[in-house]
């Protein structure tokens, strides 16, 4: 047996190879009673038993069957979560256990979860999750719960506040491969001819000719974009625009815009730009310089602001975009195909994949093959027939 000092347990290897640990927990009679904790190596119940030791020197600790599923939550969100993952996640996280679990399942003790509650839960938000009570979450949606709470609930079975995790077998409904929209090299051209001279034209000309995200294209700043030569410019993508809640007066449920990581590691990255492009990246800060000078504004880091040099809502981008469209009778699409058409192009032009996928942001290659399988199919043919040479 191997003791630690008083008041902090021990630890000890039974006969079946396991290993025991013992913490003495205060009880409101003054009495003591031993928590033991278990695993399959004494560093696994010694960082268990020091988290507990933790929580009880700070005063937070509560025993398992006596939180619930939302104190939890937000426990962890606080403690373990906030630190580890993108604000923007984190402000999805908050929202799913302020609006989603905090009045259902919320309300049920830790030790009281089982897979059905969990499947129940899941089941009723696909059929009437939203909250304007329109239908159902996407199953996207849903997975991103499903991932949270599994998250911290891995974390109650790591603390042995529960025995095992209720999320491991709850069954999700399967995401639809929706159909993926992008411009034809027709529809492009027409796009570009009627964009001349527009307000939109840049941030359009460059969705169109870097793949970048819309949330990436309006947390662009000049100080990441480098254009010292003529046919060697690129820009750095390194943060987004994304619209956060505020948290600060729940009766009011008001959001904000703000600067923020990208959407994950892999979507930090260099972006080569073609000598068009930097040429017109060139002209455009300069008439951005002249424009913010006449009107008596600072001038600012920031590749696309407002009229009034503020951050740029990607919301009202989407809208002034399809008005756009509908003025010059193009066919209707969302900014987002403008990234899909970058890859179309891009494959369609030869691009090696696993090019395009750095360049995209793409967590793997697989996932750029699967994504525009579309275009993949078709060069097939093409690269096929390029073998008749050879007969």
């Amino acid at each position: 047996m191997e003791r630690n000092a008083n008041g902090e347990g021990s630890i000890i290897k039974d006969k079946r190879g396991f290993w025991r640990g013992a913490i003495s927990l205060p009880s409101s009679n003054g009495k003591h009673k031993k928590k033991y904790i278990y695993g399959k190596t004494r560093k696994d119940v010694s960082d268990k038993m020091n988290d507990i030791i933790n929580q009880l020197r700070t005063n937070t600790y509560v025993e398992p069957c006596k939180i619930t599923l939302y104190e939890w939550l937000c426990t962890w969100l606080d403690q373990y979560c906030k630190n580890e993952v993108r604000l923007s996640t984190y402000v999805n996280y908050d929202t799913y256990v302020q609006r989603h679990i905090r009045n259902t399942i919320g309300e049920y003790k830790l030790c009281d979860l089982n897979t059905a509650i969990m499947q129940a839960f899941f089941n009723d938000k696909a059929k009437k999750g939203k909250l304007n009570g329109s239908g159902g979450l996407s199953p996207k949606t849903i997975k991103n719960m499903h991932d949270m709470m599994h998250r911290a609930l891995d974390k109650a079975v790591h603390l042995d506040m529960i025995i095992k995790n209720p999320t491991d077998y709850v069954a999700l409904p399967k995401r639809k491969k929706t159909e993926m929209r992008y411009l034809t090299t027709e529809e492009q051209s027409n796009l570009q001819d009627a964009i001349k001279g527009e307000r939109l034209e840049m941030p359009i000309l460059l969705a169109l000719y870097t793949g970048m995200r819309q949330g990436e294209l309006f947390g662009l700043q000049w100080s990441y974009v480098h254009l010292e030569s003529k046919d060697r410019s690129w820009l750095r993508v390194v943060q987004a625009v994304n619209r956060f809640s505020d948290r600060t007066n729940e009766s009011e449920k008001k959001t904000f815009l703000a600067l923020s990581e990208p959407k994950t590691p892999h979507s930090v990255r260099a972006i080569p730009l073609l000598p068009y492009i930097a040429e017109r990246l060139r002209q455009y800060k300069e008439e951005q310089e002249e424009y913010f000078k006449e009107k008596g504004l600072p001038m600012t880091n920031m590749v696309f602001t407002t009229k009034a040099g503020n951050l740029v809502d990607p919301r009202d981008f989407q809208r002034d975009f399809k008005l756009l469209l509908k003025r010059y009778n193009l066919r209707e699409i969302n900014v987002h195909a403008l990234r899909h058409t970058f890859a179309t192009r891009a494959l369609e032009s030869g691009m090696n994949v696993k090019t395009l996928s750095k360049i995209l942001g793409h967590s793997s290659v697989a996932f750029t093959l699967d994504t525009y399988a579309h275009v993949t199919e078709d060069l097939k043919f093409e690269e096929m027939a390029a073998m008749n040479s050879f007969l």
